[in-house]
């Protein structure tokens, strides 16, 4: 709870820039680079977030990021921030808020979806495209696989809950047996 109290906070902060500057979708991507930078380079991330090593050495070496990913002088600074205030460790749920606070702006809906089983790059493009008739917006798919839902898939869209699980199924069909709803 506190790392996304956190992560909005920052994400918000540079969003604004971001806005204020028409650069927000940039500092997304150049964000994103330092995510993925960072992902690849775990014990960087480590040196940054540990209290062992001083604070001029993680700057020397946020410096050498800054420069090897050309990063625009407010991502930057940003960064800076983020190290100086020990904050460094939430980057990933950063990136992640302000990507959603991207979404937002560009009026582009998250839609998570179970699924029993892997779906093919054809049957998401079809979801999301019955999804983006149904709500209005450009989709954003995030699939998971949950083999116990036996088959079908979920999908939520905001407030919007579609089970078509064969477990849900078989639940409904479990409380009319009980029921004695069933002939």
């Amino acid at each position: 709870m506190i790392r996304t109290i956190v992560a909005q906070k920052y994400a918000r902060g540079l969003f604004a820039v971001g806005q204020e500057r028409d650069r927000f979708k940039e500092y997304g991507e150049e964000l994103k680079r330092v995510g993925d930078f960072l992902s690849s380079q775990p014990e960087i991330l480590e040196v940054l977030q540990s209290p062992i090593y001083p604070p001029d050495l993680k700057m020397e070496i946020v410096e050498e990021i800054i420069k090897g990913l050309s990063l625009d002088e407010e991502v930057a600074r940003f960064l800076k921030l983020l190290v100086e205030k020990k904050r460094i460790q939430f980057i990933a749920e950063i990136i992640e808020a302000y990507d959603e606070l991207m979404d937002e702006t560009l009026g582009i809906a998250r839609a998570e979806v179970q699924a029993a089983f892997d779906l093919e790059e054809e049957d998401k493009q079809r979801l999301a495209e019955i999804l983006k008739k149904l709500v209005g917006k450009e989709i954003k798919l995030r699939v998971v696989k949950m083999p116990e839902l036996i088959g079908g898939i979920i999908v939520r869209v905001g407030d919007l809950v579609l089970d078509g699980s064969v477990r849900s199924q078989l639940e409904s069909f479990r409380e009319s047996i009980i029921k004695g709803e069933v002939a």
